[in-house]
Parts: structure tokens; C-alpha cells; sequence
């Protein structure tokens, strides 16, 4: 027989620490030193002896000085900035042809007037 006292407790369980919630010891770390590494092979390594900077290369066209050579720089120049911008200038194009076609359009009378409709023109 089941008396008083004999029904198991809910015991509460350990709260399990989440790492979101937990806040960890912060240990510095030592920064580790730097090993001096010796260059072991000094013919390969071009640009490690004096400045740090490396050369810069220049690129030179081979073709005819001239107008020619003039004209096709400039039209390069112009492709590389229009080239990602094609799509959205065709179609500003576009719109702007069609804008022009229809305000002429409305600015001219098509056809007669509507039986019903009397024009009278007030002026001086």
C-alpha cells in the first residue's frame, strides 16, 4: 500500500548552461613569437631584398600611332563604360522614342468630330 509520501518529487533538474547564455573566463593568450625564417633559397625570391613594394607593370599598345590609334582608344573606352550599362540605356531609349511618339500624337486632331459635339472657337 501507497502511504503519504511515498509519490516521487519533481526535482528540479540541473539547469544545463548553454553556451549563449554562459559566460565564459576570458584567457588572455600569449602571442606566440615569431620564428626569424632565413630565405633558403635567395635566386628565387625576386622582390624580398630592400622594398616592399612590387613593380608595377604598364601595359603599351603596339599599334599605329595616330588618328586611327586615337579613334580606337576612345571608342574602348567608351564600350568598357557602356557595356554593363546596355540594358538599362536600351530601354531608357526606348522609352524616350515612345514618350516622343505619343506626345505627338495628342498634339494633332485625328479625324472629325463627333456629331454630337459643337467646336466653337472664342477669341479676339
Amino acid at each position: 500500500m501507497i502511504g503519504p509520501g511515498w509519490l516521487p518529487r519533481l526535482r528540479p533538474a540541473a539547469r544545463k548552461r548553454t553556451l549563449a547564455y554562459t559566460r565564459m573566463r576570458r584567457t588572455k593568450r600569449r602571442a606566440k613569437a615569431a620564428r626569424a625564417s632565413e630565405v633558403r633559397h635567395p635566386e628565387i625570391v625576386l622582390f624580398d631584398h630592400g622594398s616592399s613594394e612590387l613593380p608595377v607593370a604598364t601595359l603599351v599598345s603596339r599599334g599605329t600611332t595616330g588618328l586611327l590609334a586615337g579613334l580606337q582608344r576612345w571608342l574602348i573606352a567608351r564600350w568598357l563604360w557602356l557595356s554593363p550599362r546596355a540594358v538599362p540605356v536600351v530601354v531608357a531609349a526606348a522609352g524616350m522614342i515612345l514618350v516622343l511618339i505619343s506626345a505627338d500624337y495628342l498634339a494633332h486632331a485625328h479625324g472629325a468630330p463627333a456629331p454630337g459635339w459643337h467646336v466653337r472657337i472664342v477669341g479676339p
